[in-house]
């Protein structure tokens, strides 16, 4: 009996180490998907940063990706206009304005207010 407490202890020590080392790894993974979008849509400023922390955060790191992803075929065929048509919007505006876009047609206003 004592040697299967022993095992059954073992393995919840066990199960705990994985659970943790799995945690560490998606937190890393969410850290450097903020970094490289951000990187990617040059954004230096603190602002910016935490705005694309919230959007990683409340979208997942797939959706992200995909709208990082959107907005760099965009930038590759000429970019994104503003409204009035007067200029064109930054990486980060495309990406930003992709996003709204994509939040607001799936219903997912409450979302939109949390990041923005």
């Amino acid at each position: 009996m004592r040697g299967s407490r022993q095992r059954d202890r073992r393995d919840r020590e066990e199960q705990q180490r994985q659970a943790e080392i799995a945690q560490r790894q998606a937190v890393r993974k969410v850290r450097q998907t903020i970094e490289h979008i951000a990187t990617t849509l040059g954004e230096t400023e603190e602002r910016q940063f935490a705005q694309i922390t919230r959007v990683v955060e409340v979208c997942g790191v797939d959706e992200s990706m995909s709208l990082l992803e959107e907005t760099l075929q965009i930038e590759a065929n000429g970019g994104m206009m503003t409204a009035d048509g007067e200029r064109r919007r930054s990486p980060g505006g495309a990406y930003m304005t992709l996003l709204k876009k994509r939040l607001k047609e799936s219903g997912r206003k409450d979302d939109l207010k949390r990041i923005i």
